[in-house]
């Protein structure tokens, strides 16, 4: 550090998983800065304050949103998110938890990073909170009458759901009136519609202070450089003068006294679907800072609930008639802790006996001491192993939230800093407990404390009730205000608009220079083939080459990273299922790790199998594709330490060979799916993109559709009924579609780790047995299984009505290039950043005008189909209109575009790209995507870097008039709409007047053919 700093080391904190924390703070100011050393090509900043709030209005969310909209030294609606994107990141973030508020950025290195560390913490520390900020960016009344603003937009997406409905009712009994968690921090909308702007500016003067601030910095970062960028921080500071003592958040309200006596209550939620439920219960838990017993609580969570074979999946979950889908344990990260379980998709005829049963299943526990030790070794084990994988797969987010939890409540001195990353020292005090020390914790936070119970239920007649209240109250909101005072706030909102969207003069962009891509460190992957030729330059393909006991004859691809773990996955195409079997993908999916199993003679049973599974590696899953898409292919993985690497290799052979269909298990798992439809068909932007797919694919050719759950409730009905009825004929079914799967001319593996390290990398796939491989069936494509309606979009649209949502969501199709080696992908992915980027065109017009919470763009170069989503939205008509007016303008250059803005697209695409590669594991799988799945080379992403570098202004106009134009025409788009029903008339005739011919329909008139039923849908 400089010799004028004023921050002093308070200390310094080494880990057992490779990362060193440092902590310092300013002897002048009070700022606290936390760096945390890790080896990666981002550097994150999570800028923290602890947030206090006693009433629902809202200020810690409002806030966040407004600290954006310009500062005391850079007063300009966006200026941070716009040198955000020259400083190669993806503009910045925010969220607001209950007890702090933190701002994030995360950028690929550093140079950009610390040039923008003192802008940043400009704009929290000295916002400028302007009338006319507050007046879009958190309520207004529109020109309709309708209360419109991003954060209410947001709350409404949100207020009345069964999860937030339930944990609002949970913290009102669990915490006193004078405690901040009892609080909506978020917001109701009934106490938005009352905020006013100085409300929030008195909460800022309150807990916005240099030093209630924590700067967290995570990555590779100079200590010299840091203290460097923040100098001038601290000379703003100073300048302004000194403040008030200030008490500490939480330390007088956040230990509360604890329950005395249970309470059970029902929660009603909106819902016209009234068949599943949700269960919450809650205990008081302990302090914050006592890691030992948190630690055993985690354990035991984990041990009742982990899998197949943990009590309460097995006295709960995995039976014929499920009583619910999931059960999980969370615990708060509060000054005093909160205990909570829930079970999810309870059939409501179970709801009221389901909490006494989980009582009595612990309580049986403790009668009979029953307490299966050596599982609990395996679960103590793999809590370990998941320390070193979060560091390795996670570790920017792991690191700060350990560094958020220090600030808000550990000791200044950082002694609560160092005790909170011993989780290896408790962990092997944990493997020394006994029976009587597991069932005394049960005992004492689970069976002995009170608790609440709350029984959420989903209610037509609620639905109905809330959206005529809501009409009602809009109606009278009208008739008070008159046609007169309507036009003036239609006014006063372009008003808003006009003081908000004052110029960014461009010499502040320009000043701010963009780094070269040559000073980020890029993560280098090696990569071999099984049967690969020699290449003494690769020391990984020699590596594989001398294990040559055994003819292996699999497609198998090597990445070598640095892990002490490694990844085994088989990615098997989908394309040589028939068509009549491609409805059981899900069920296959599902249950495929969790059947009986036949090894060497012998027959497993499913428990057998699933402990096994636990012990033996760290994860497993089935799933449809890749982080990158191609969701044609079902990709089998199995994670575990490297010194497991033969059994992972033999766990995944048996487990795609040797699982045994029962009709027990099987009647077990799709019952677990079948009640799981109901709460996935109340998520509004899930369903708007399973209805469109519905239209724009062919489910006689995907996969990935023929699951559609929109199809799989009529489907798993009639498998159910058929495993009591004739199980042979589902049985064949799925050893059918297993035999057309796992053709070894199907699979590709990938096998990611320490290949050097591994002694048979080659050979331990002998035991898949497989003769030659003459060819490999290609990999399908999302393009090749699109319908008729995705090959030529056009004059398709529906508005869906769901009474579980209160505002809407919108997906609109159109044609792209569908090769990865298009010219086009390169400025078509510019342009996309350019009008999506925070303070892009559609952010600024759409957002910033309260249309929508949020609107992006995604071009799915994977099916040749551009998409433009809006988010939540009062009104997604209105979203699209102005969209519409957006792209027009800048076609006919009524709006010009900057070229700061195109450097500033560009700069934030090159982010991307670095993202996508952020880990060695990461890094490692966009190997295997580009050059197997893409069929491009390696160099792929960074030699798109080199393209997006060269895209010109006239690229991108090239770009507006050959695709997004068609978004706008309802000859050459599709357009699915999600909504409430009372906007479904106003969405319909608001598209009809720019030619869309809109349908209505519900979810429940989706069926198999990815048609709606006749006469169902009327306009």
């Amino acid at each position: 550090m400089n010799g004028h700093s004023h921050f002093q080391v308070v200390c310094k904190v080494p880990t057992d998983y490779g990362v060193t924390f440092t902590k310092y703070k300013s002897s002048k100011t009070g700022l606290t800065v936390v760096l945390a050393d890790i080896d990666a090509p981002l550097v994150n900043g999570y800028f923290t304050l602890a947030t206090e709030s006693f009433d629902d209005y809202g200020c810690p969310h409002t806030l966040e949103h407004l600290v954006f909209l310009g500062s005391d030294q850079y007063p300009y609606k966006g200026v941070l998110d716009s040198l955000a994107n020259r400083a190669i990141a993806q503009g910045t973030n925010a969220w607001t938890d209950v007890d702090h508020t933190c701002y994030t950025i995360a950028t690929a290195g550093s140079q950009g990073f610390l040039n923008l560390l003192p802008i940043y913490v400009d704009h929290i520390l000295y916002p400028t909170l302007t009338d006319s900020g507050f007046y879009t960016e958190v309520h207004h009344i529109n020109g309709k009458g309708e209360d419109a603003g991003v954060v209410y937009s947001e709350m409404q997406g949100c207020q009345n759901t069964d999860d937030d409905r339930i944990h609002l009712r949970m913290k009102r009994i669990m915490y006193p009136e004078s405690c901040g968690y009892r609080s909506e921090t978020g917001g109701l909308m009934e106490r938005l519609r009352e905020l006013k702007v100085d409300k929030i500016r008195a909460y800022h003067k309150d807990y916005y202070r240099p030093d209630n601030l924590c700067l967290i910095i995570t990555g590779k970062v100079s200590e010299q450089q840091l203290m460097d960028a923040l100098a001038p921080v601290e000379e703003s500071i100073l300048s302004k003068g000194a403040l008030p003592p200030m008490d500490r958040p939480w330390f007088q309200t956040g230990d509360f006294a604890s329950l005395t006596a249970n309470v059970e209550e029902t929660v009603l939620f909106p819902d016209e679907d009234e068949s599943m439920g949700t269960v919450l219960i809650a205990w008081n838990g302990p302090s914050c800072h006592d890691f030992l017993q948190l630690s055993a609580i985690e354990v035991l969570n984990m041990y009742l609930t982990d899998s197949a074979v943990s009590v309460l999946q097995k006295e709960f979950v995995e039976i014929e008639v499920p009583l619910c889908t999931d059960v999980d344990f969370h615990v708060t990260d509060h000054l005093k802790t909160t205990l909570v379980f829930t079970a999810t998709s309870v059939p409501i005829e179970d709801i009221e006996e389901l909490p006494a049963r989980f009582f009595q299943t612990l309580q049986q526990l403790v009668d009979k001491k029953d307490i299966d030790m050596e599982r609990m070794a395996i679960v103590i084990d793999k809590e370990l192993q998941k320390v070193i994988d979060c560091a390795e797969t996670d570790a920017h987010d792991t690191a700060a939230a350990i560094c958020i939890y220090d600030f808000l409540y550990g000791d200044p001195s950082g002694k609560d800093l160092r005790n909170s990353v011993k989780d290896h020292e408790y962990l092997q005090q944990l493997s020394r407990y006994t029976v009587q020390d597991w069932l005394d914790v049960l005992q004492k936070y689970y069976l002995d404390a009170p608790h609440i119970t709350l029984l959420g239920k989903p209610s037509a007649s609620f639905a109905e009730q809330l959206m005529e209240e809501e009409q009602q109250r809009v109606e009278k909101q009208c008739k008070d205000l008159g046609p007169a005072k309507l036009e003036q706030l239609k006014a006063d909102l372009e008003d808003a608009m006009d003081k908000n969207a004052m110029e960014l003069p461009e010499e502040i962009l320009e000043s701010f220079a963009i780094p070269p891509v040559s000073s980020i460190n890029f993560i280098n992957v090696t990569s071999a083939r099984n049967n690969g030729p020699d290449n003494q330059e690769n020391a990984v393909q020699t590596h594989i080459n001398q294990d040559n006991a055994t003819d292996v004859p699999l497609f198998i691809q090597y990445d070598h990273i640095r892990s002490r773990f490694v990844k085994i996955s088989a990615h098997i195409a989908t394309s040589t299922i028939p068509s009549e079997l491609l409805p059981y993908t899900r069920l296959f999916l599902h249950a495929i790790f969790s059947l009986p199993m036949e090894r060497n003679g012998t027959t497993m049973t499913y428990e057998e199998v699933v402990k096994g599974l636990q012990e033996d590696t760290l994860e497993y899953r089935a799933t449809l594709g890749t982080s990158g898409g191609f969701r044609e292919l079902a990709v089998f993985s199995i994670k575990a330490k490297a010194a497991n690497y033969n059994k992972a290799v033999q766990w995944l052979h048996d487990i795609l060979w040797n699982t045994k269909f029962t009709p027990e298990r099987l009647k077990v798992v799709a019952s677990q799916i079948l009640n799981d439809i109901p709460s996935a068909k109340r998520d509004g932007n899930s369903m708007v993109n399973e209805c469109l797919r519905a239209f724009q694919f062919d489910t006689k050719k995907s996969a990935n559709v023929a699951r559609n759950v929109l199809f799989q409730s009529t489907f798993l009905q009639d498998v159910v009924q058929q495993l009591d009825t004739d199980p042979t004929r589902v049985i064949t079914a799925m050893e059918a579609y297993r035999r057309a799967l796992c053709e070894p001319a199907n699979m590709r593996l990938h096998v990611i780790g320490n290949i050097m390290d591994l002694e048979q990398p080659r050979t331990a796939f002998a035991c898949f047995g497989a003769t030659e491989v003459k060819e490999l069936v290609p990999v399908t494509f999302a393009h090749d299984t699109l319908s008729p309606a995705g090959l030529a979009p056009g004059n398709l649209g529906y508005v869906v009505s769901m009474p579980s949502i209160e505002n809407s969501y919108a997906v609109h199709s159109v044609k792209c290039p569908n090769r990865f080696d298009h010219p086009d992908i390169a400025p078509l992915l510019v342009t996309i950043e350019l009008l999506d980027a925070m303070e892009g065109y559609f952010w600024k017009l759409i957002r910033g005008k309260g249309l929508a919470y949020s609107s992006y763009l995604d071009a799915n170069t994977e099916a040749g189909l551009l998409n433009f989503t809006v988010y939540k939205s009062p009104n997604a008509f209105k979203a699209f209109e102005q969209a519409k007016i957006v792209i027009e303008q800048l076609i006919s250059k009524e709006s010009v575009i900057e070229q700061t803005a195109v450097d500033g697209a560009k700069s934030a695409v090159i982010y991307s790209l670095v993202a996508k590669e952020n880990t060695m594991g990461h890094a490692a799988l966009q190997s295997f995507v580009n050059q197997v799945l893409r069929q491009v080379p390696v160099t792929y992403n960074r030699d798109l870097l080199t393209a997006i570098q060269a895209t010109t202004k006239d690229d991108i106009c090239r770009i507006l008039e050959t695709y997004f134009v068609h978004l706008f025409r309802p000859e050459s788009s599709n357009v699915v709409v999600v909504s409430s029903p009372n906007k479904v008339a106003d969405i319909i005739e608001g598209f009809a007047r720019h030619g869309f011919n809109i349908k209505s329909a519900s979810l429940n008139d989706f069926t198999m053919d990815g048609l709606i039923e006749p006469n169902a849908a009327s306009s």
